[in-house]
């Protein structure tokens, strides 16, 4: 490969922008969530990139009725907020209809905090977790902007306690990793919350949601977390050589159902989901809905 080849030129660097910007105009443009103001939703977004690009500036975005996240550039989830608010329209609406009267919200892979601030808007007493020693400053920095009660902890939560190493500077992207160049606490849900009853738990830790619950077996066993949303993409392959088969099988070994929201927020039962949106699971009465 020559050398002029192995660099970025100049015409791709410019194509490559034009699809990342023809991608976020058709994001903001198809989001539900900004029906019936689309074009202020554009206009908020250009003036997000141009101020983050060419001004180097921070930008600062609405996220539910009265709260608001720091949003910089190259953070995929605080700007996923910017573009559309609530950026997981159906996911969020559902945790809208979950806490309604408050109680104990568990963020696992909180990021900078979009659902930790969106359930601690909502009443919730939230107790979020982050690894990535970066990332965990801008959620510090987020809950401090809103003045939640959040308590936030800079861990990662599997089945046992002790330490793991982590990758660093991924964004949303970083994982567990044997040979990551950062060592993180490692704690369990049941360690974290004993006797305690849990209301809802998010957990999107890049693949490793079955560790997360398996550190929960006695908070399952005992139906102590009412509502769960767990992400069901394809990062479980890579993450630890499976489907989200075994995922089921454990949630359904505790009595937990398994569902999906529509755009309304409202549960309704998936027999075998396949790979996609995040899946939500509860402990549910035969027949009956979350």
């Amino acid at each position: 490969m020559s050398k002029r080849s192995a660099r970025t030129s100049p015409l791709a660097s410019v194509t490559g922008q034009f699809r990342t910007g023809a991608g976020v105009i058709g994001y903001v443009w198809g989001h539900p969530a900004n029906s019936g103001r689309r074009g202020r939703a554009l206009l908020r977004a250009v003036r997000y990139q141009v101020r983050g690009r060419l001004l180097r500036r921070r930008g600062m975005t609405r996220l539910g009725e009265r709260s608001r996240l720091w949003v910089d550039l190259h953070r995929t989830s605080a700007a996923m907020a910017m573009y559309a608010n609530p950026p997981d329209l159906p996911e969020m609406l559902a945790w809208r209809r979950a806490l309604r009267q408050g109680g104990l919200f568990i963020d696992v892979g909180a990021n900078v905090g979009t659902y930790t601030i969106w359930a601690a808007e909502l009443g919730a007493e939230v107790i979020a977790l982050e690894p990535a020693m970066d990332t965990f400053g801008l959620l510090q920095e987020n809950i401090a902007l809103n003045g939640y009660p959040v308590t936030a902890l800079r861990a990662a939560a599997g089945s046992h306690c002790g330490t793991a190493r982590f990758t660093a500077g991924l964004d949303a992207g970083n994982r567990v990793t044997p040979d990551g160049p950062v060592v993180t606490e490692l704690v369990t849900v049941d360690s974290l919350i004993g006797d305690r009853r849990v209301t809802g738990m998010k957990i999107d830790v890049e693949g490793f949601e079955i560790d997360v619950l398996r550190g929960a077996a006695r908070a399952l066993a005992e139906h102590r977390i009412g509502l769960i949303q767990i992400e069901w993409n394809e990062m479980s392959v890579s993450a630890i050589g499976t489907d989200r088969r075994p995922v089921a099988e454990l949630l359904a070994g505790h009595g937990y159902r398994l569902y999906r929201p529509d755009v309304t927020g409202r549960l309704f039962p998936v027999a075998d989901p396949g790979f996609g949106a995040d899946v939500f699971a509860s402990f549910t009465p035969e027949g009956a809905c979350p």
